[in-house]
């Protein structure tokens, strides 16, 4: 885990220069990806692939963990008995093994109310077992609505934040 985490804040701190990657063209952003993979190699972060594709950053590490940012898709095995939600428009994703076992995370925006899509999850969880279930309303600065349940195999957590200028949620799975 401590890997991974490292990873994600070497990678945060790189996010402008990979910002000014996608600026260039051909050559010079060959060029580019390679002096980054290179810095989150010799961070600790261990061999890295950086693969830009479509307006995305996409990093693999030499353990499969994964992260994407940038209009991204859901990881390739995220697990299908957890939704996301056709409103949601997925911006970053993340998914590392620790120990043996899978963790996701994926980040977005949404359209409509955070109420409606945090009854929205309630409503397919609603076979779950119920962990945790919390409504904030901090008044101008918006709403907070966190939901976490789980079953024989996964712990998913589902937060919805809600404010007058967007709506973001961040779902994360593990494997328990």
């Amino acid at each position: 885990m401590e890997k991974a985490k490292k990873i994600m804040l070497v990678s945060a701190s790189i996010a402008v220069c990979i910002i000014l990657v996608f600026s260039l063209g051909g050559c010079a952003q060959r060029v580019a990806t390679k002096m980054i993979e290179k810095a989150l190699e010799q961070s600790g972060a261990g061999d890295v692939d950086i693969n830009l594709d479509k307006g995305e950053v996409n990093i693999t590490d030499e353990e499969g963990n994964e992260m994407s940012i940038g209009g991204a898709d859901l990881p390739k095995d995220w697990p299908s008995v957890v939704p996301v939600s056709k409103d949601i428009q997925v911006q970053s994703t993340f998914s590392q093994t620790t120990d043996g076992k899978k963790g996701w995370t994926v980040i977005g925006l949404f359209k409509g109310s955070g109420k409606s899509l945090y009854e929205y999850y309630k409503k397919e969880f609603s076979g779950w077992d119920e962990q945790s279930d919390f409504t904030s309303d901090q008044g101008d600065d918006g709403k907070t609505y966190s939901y976490q349940v789980s079953n024989d195999k996964y712990f998913v957590t589902v937060w919805v934040f809600e404010s007058a200028d967007e709506n973001t949620i961040t779902l994360s799975v593990n494997e328990q």
